[in-house]
């Protein structure tokens, strides 16, 4: 009989045809033998098929599907990276989608650099104030506060901690037949947590009085809920803010179903105008609708010392030797533990958030200098079953991003063309756990993955106290090398241990540019009259030393 090598031709190419899909779609095991102690064996194997593209390539963000608004108002930053928000001739010509954008990135562009904040009061309704140099409120400051939340530990704390002057003041609508309703305010008394009997009196007025008052460094807060639309437009009509150094809103611009965007613009370009500049800001996540919240918590204080005869003083907390922290009573460790995780080291303009605005988001540097380049790797340690910030990750910058974590009972897999999951944790050793829980070291898991000479462009990492463990181990091999963001949340409570492996971070170059306190009520303590948390994200990069 004749032989057929098409026949054999053709089946060979089968053959090889189904190994390579078997190769790029099946989990392959590392080595000959099945060691279930070999944690590696659970991650998935892939061939490093990085492109061509230059060496911090900046990757070019397309219009459509811009959800977190990075191309749509690029025409809007100015030369130092941060908003302006046109004047009211371009501004009533803008596109629904142009304004909601603006709204967007706005509120998360810090315009100037405050190092030290200071915290007073709860976690939820406290205040935050620019405690650096000139702007640190003291004994002459008079700090005016128009809220409608409890904020009686607020005033004790900033009284304690700053010796400053607080006065209160609860404010509803008039009642009456009048169309117009009239904002009055009543004082609240020392101590109270609410309204009070005292005699009300109009907004306007209470702002005419304190213009005529001598001070130049005082404070104003404004926390009303759904009137602080109508408070802050009263007081830029009352030309009051030429009276203070700092200004801390928290914004309410829900209406109905939705976000009135340009009103709050409005409200941000006038207060520019004021000079005052953004150093802070929070995303309240119980307004939040996707991927937008109708109310923040903005931070501002006037581009200029007040008083002339101070000067900012830019210089950020940092961490003693270990030596000098055995030395400190419990009060002192639980005092700069706290402060160090909810301060800044470095001034990162624009914020961005992949993942979603709640928990399960984290914060990303997207300054030209520190945003990921085209083929920018990320490992994220901690999935949690949500997935959201990596997709986010390879959808943004297209960069080839690793999920590990053993707790989710899923199988190491290829999620998508730049995303993998893989079925193992990372830790100070390669073990097993009792609950069977696989866990590998960082150097074993990046030489498998063959990302040994590749550039680590951001490690996320959220592993329930293991961090504490596993970063030690991560310094001494000098694995955090090329990093340029490490994204972590810090599980502790104050320890000289903890702070020793924080100034260790800081040794190796690594700066906060943003933190967050988890709300979380399980999590928090009180200390000093101050509500803290147990748990912070803080999001850190990387800097030559």
């Amino acid at each position: 009989m004749a032989r057929r090598p098409c026949l054999s031709l053709f089946t060979l190419i089968c053959v090889i045809t189904a190994a390579l899909l078997a190769a790029i779609y099946f989990p392959i095991e590392f080595g000959n033998k099945k060691d279930e102690t070999a944690s590696t064996s659970n991650l998935f194997v892939i061939k490093n098929d990085v492109t061509g593209a230059k060496l911090n390539e900046v990757r070019k963000y397309p219009l459509k599907g811009d959800k977190h608004c990075l191309a749509t108002v690029e025409s809007y930053l100015d030369n130092k990276g941060q908003f302006i928000i046109p004047s009211e001739e371009l501004f009533s010509t803008l596109p629904d989608n142009v304004i909601a954008c603006l709204y967007k990135r706005y509120g998360s562009t810090l315009q100037t650099y405050c190092p030290m904040h200071g915290r007073h009061g709860s976690v939820k309704d406290g205040w935050t104030f620019c405690q650096s140099g000139c702007y640190t409120p003291n004994a002459n400051t008079m700090i005016y506060a128009i809220s409608s939340v409890n904020d009686a530990v607020n005033e004790k704390s900033a009284k304690l901690k700053l010796n400053s002057n607080v006065e209160r003041f609860s404010i509803k609508q008039s009642t009456g037949w009048t169309l117009s309703k009239q904002l009055v305010v009543s004082k609240k008394v020392n101590g109270s947590t609410g309204q009070n009997t005292q005699t009300e009196t109009d907004l306007t007025k209470l702002l005419d009085k304190i213009k005529t008052k001598t001070g130049t460094e005082d404070v104003l807060i404004i926390d009303a809920g759904a009137l602080t639309k109508q408070i802050l437009t009263t007081v830029l009509k009352s030309a009051v803010l030429e009276k203070f150094q700092q200004v801390l809103i928290r914004t309410n611009y829900r209406s109905g179903g939705s976000i009135d965007f340009k009103a709050a613009l409005r409200h941000y370009r006038s207060i520019y105008e004021e000079g005052f500049r953004l150093f802070w800001s929070r995303e309240e996540w119980g307004c939040a609708r996707g991927l937008l919240t109708g109310c923040l918590y903005l931070h501002f204080m006037h581009k200029d010392c007040r008083d002339s005869s101070k000067k900012m003083d830019d210089t950020h907390l940092t961490i003693p030797d270990e030596s000098t922290l055995n030395s400190y009573d419990n009060a002192t460790i639980t005092d700069l533990y706290t402060r160090y995780l909810t301060s800044l080291q470095i001034h990162c303009t624009q914020v961005i958030r992949p993942g979603i605005l709640k928990d399960g988001g984290w914060n990303v540097c997207h300054d030209v200098k520190y945003r990921p380049p085209v083929n920018c790797l990320v490992y994220d340690f901690g999935i949690g079953n949500d997935f959201v910030f990596d997709d986010d990750m390879t959808k943004i910058y297209g960069c080839e991003v690793h999920g590990f974590d053993p707790t989710m009972k899923m199988k190491s897999r290829r999620r998508s063309e730049k995303a993998w999951f893989h079925d193992v944790g990372i830790g100070e050793v390669e073990y097993t756990r009792r609950n069977k829980f696989k866990m590998s070291t960082f150097q074993n898991i990046s030489k498998a993955l063959g990302h040994e000479n590749r550039k680590m462009d951001i490690i996320k990492m959220d592993i329930e106290k293991s961090e504490w463990v596993t970063m030690p181990v991560m310094i001494k091999q000098g694995y955090f090398k090329d990093v340029k963001q490490f994204l972590i949340e810090f599980h502790a409570y104050p320890a000289v241990s903890y702070l020793s492996q924080l100034k260790s971070l800081y040794d190796i170059g690594f700066r906060i540019f943003w933190y967050h306190r988890n709300p979380f009520w399980k999590n928090l303590f009180v200390h000093n009259d101050t509500q803290h948390s147990a748990c912070y994200e803080v999001h850190m990069m990387k800097v030559d030393v």
